[in-house]
């Protein structure tokens, strides 16, 4: 059984907006709160603009019940006590208004957190699909680990698959999971191929030929994954298997992860603009809309 590391984290933060939606993420964070004796902090982000949309959309004069920002304070308490009962945590809940995501790295930056835990979607984010707005924001902007919470709230992560392209994003996404993960089993995989396969049988290459090449790459792509496991310090209690397939890079994650039965996916976030894809990366923004198990972005 995986655990985050006691001796390294310090707190994590779940943002929620109160919906059925978010409690997935909620209940895995008390989860690797509880494991790691970490402090659980609750963030609910008020947002103005998302009840002046409600107002001009239902007769909300007829609802019953406190102004909005007290009740998610309210609701936001209560919530805190049930999971401080229920799992012998120390938990505190706080609001902010603003725009979530600015709102959420700053509180993350502001409570010294090691992990931010969120789900893909959130009553908030009317009209996105697949991944919530609010979340790829987080994501785009975080200086921390930032966990999609998916699937089924687990007692913790026991098995991980960390995308490796021998890249310094994929060796702090995996040195992240082991530091987080300890005891956990985990698959550094890395995807191979022959560039321009198509076009060289074209001009005439033969399957000998391109086996030829594959092999070629195969022995180069082990060579490098033994360099960038040596580079990684691995926990004694954590286990470290590394994974070479043909193909390309996020078909083999996900096939390789639904082969080994990973519950979490770690990927590392790269640099650039979000407008050309470089900001998450394309592989990154393929694994996180077809990823059914969590996933796990490294800054």
């Amino acid at each position: 059984m995986s655990t985050l590391r006691r001796d390294r984290t310090k707190a994590i933060v779940a943002a929620t907006d109160l919906s059925p939606a978010a409690d997935l993420a909620v209940e895995q964070a008390a989860n690797l709160a509880r494991r790691s004796g970490a402090r659980l902090w609750l963030l609910h982000v008020f947002n103005d603009s998302v009840w002046a949309a409600l107002r001009g959309i239902y007769d909300s004069q007829r609802w019953a019940g406190d102004e909005p920002a007290l009740s998610a304070r309210n609701r936001l308490s209560r919530l805190a006590g049930e999971l401080a009962r229920q799992h012998g945590i120390e938990v505190a809940g706080d609001t902010r208004t603003g725009q979530a995501a600015v709102e959420i790295a700053r509180f993350a930056d502001e409570k010294d957190a090691d992990l931010v835990v969120l789900g893909d979607h959130g009553e908030d984010w009317i009209g996105d699909t697949f991944v919530g707005g609010t979340a790829l924001k987080v994501l785009e902007q975080a200086v921390i680990p930032v966990l999609l919470a998916r699937g089924n709230a687990l007692p913790d992560y026991s098995r991980v698959m960390v995308a490796c392209d021998f890249s310094e994003n994929a060796r702090r996404a995996a040195q992240a999971a082991l530091d987080l993960f300890p005891e956990a089993t985990h698959f550094l995989t890395h995807a191979y191929f022959v560039a321009f396969e198509g076009r060289m049988r074209i001009a005439g290459a033969s399957d000998a030929d391109i086996d030829r090449y594959h092999g070629d790459e195969l022995r180069r792509a082990q060579e490098r994954i033994d360099a960038f496991r040596a580079s990684l310090t691995v926990p004694a209690t954590a286990s470290l298997t590394c994974l070479n397939s043909r193909g390309y890079p996020a078909g083999v994650i996900l096939e390789q992860a639904g082969r080994v039965g990973a519950e979490l996916i770690v990927v590392g976030k790269h640099g650039g603009s979000m407008l050309d894809e470089r900001l998450l990366g394309s592989m990154t923004q393929n694994l996180l809309y077809h990823a059914t198990t969590s996933v796990m972005v490294v800054p």
